[in-house]
């Protein structure tokens, strides 16, 4: 049986990865717009994906950078700063001067793949 602990603790991990998918998606369309300028721009402006609802800060990511990250779908693209990243739901993977990369794990983890939408996509081509 699962302790009220536990079920917190899931229920933050739940939360966090929902927030963090919603941003992930923005970043998509963001990314889809970007690609015709590439060769002029390198770098991008993407949303901060961190668990923080509000969190409006940008990052600076090459497409290269991007697409790294969006090989996992347990795997986000945060602001480079302690308060964007939440040691209860994720661990940071990377860290680079313009950005981190943080993971969820456990049921977060679990989650955040379902939501991923380059995986909902291939499993919808059949």
């Amino acid at each position: 049986m699962e302790t009220e602990r536990q079920s917190g603790t899931r229920d933050r991990q739940l939360r966090a990865a929902q927030n963090q998918a919603l941003f992930r998606e923005v970043n998509e369309r963001i990314e889809s717009l970007n690609e015709p300028f590439a060769a002029e721009a390198p770098i991008s402006d993407f949303v901060c994906e961190c668990a923080r609802g509000t969190c409006t800060e940008r990052i600076g990511v090459t497409a290269a950078e991007y697409e790294s990250v969006r090989g996992d779908g347990s795997r986000f693209l945060v602001a480079p700063a302690d308060s964007h990243y939440f040691a209860d739901v994720e661990r940071v993977v990377e860290r680079h001067d313009r950005f981190w990369v943080v993971e969820k794990f456990e049921h977060g983890g679990r989650v955040a793949s379902s939501l991923n939408p380059r995986t909902r996509k291939r499993l919808g081509d059949g």
